[in-house]
């Protein structure tokens, strides 16, 4: 009996390749995808795996997945838990309208990352440096709200939440 083709199902083709469906929501969504965005457009389980054992996309945490050309702060905020906010929001805005590079340089530690309100608990750095092989962060400093996660992309919040929020934040220095 003959399967129905689904051209989002196989191996990528060559090494580190995503379908052209596939890397348009990638961009779409700022380098940062859900598991179920990728169902959506008819991504299996199995392909998805094959997607990140090749390379084409990182695990970020439970359920998100990003480009592996996504800078690795943007990385971090996300495996905290989501978006970046406050003042490393605004250090991601100024360095997009200068055209600069981002790094960890451009957006030091700590970071400030906004998480939804009904997240149970951001893990601690130490594990989270375990788990993903990676130098142990400083610990975040996190703001709780489920608006603001929403207000600007899946890289930072807006800029207009991120100067209310270094408005109210007590670990700015200023």
């Amino acid at each position: 009996m003959l399967r129905p083709v689904n051209w989002n199902s196989g191996p990528p083709s060559g090494s580190g390749h995503l379908p052209r469906r596939v890397r348009s929501l990638l961009h779409l969504r700022g380098g940062i995808v859900s598991t179920r965005e990728l169902r959506e457009l008819g991504v299996d389980q199995t392909t998805l795996e094959l997607y990140r054992d090749y390379g084409a996309l990182q695990a970020v945490r439970q359920g998100w997945h990003c480009s592996p050309d996504l800078p690795s702060v943007l990385r971090l905020a996300w495996r905290f838990g989501g978006p970046l906010a406050c003042v490393s929001a605004l250090q991601l805005h100024a360095a997009e309208l200068a055209g600069a590079q981002i790094t960890s340089a451009t957006i030091p530690e700590p970071l400030h990352g906004v998480v939804p309100t009904n997240t149970p608990r951001v893990p601690n750095p130490s594990l989270l440096a375990r788990r993903w092989n990676i130098d142990e962060p400083l610990t975040p400093v996190i703001h709780w709200s489920t608006s603001d996660v929403h207000s600007g992309n899946r890289q930072a919040v807006s800029r207009t939440v991120a100067l209310r929020q270094t408005d109210h934040c007590e670990h700015v220095d200023g």
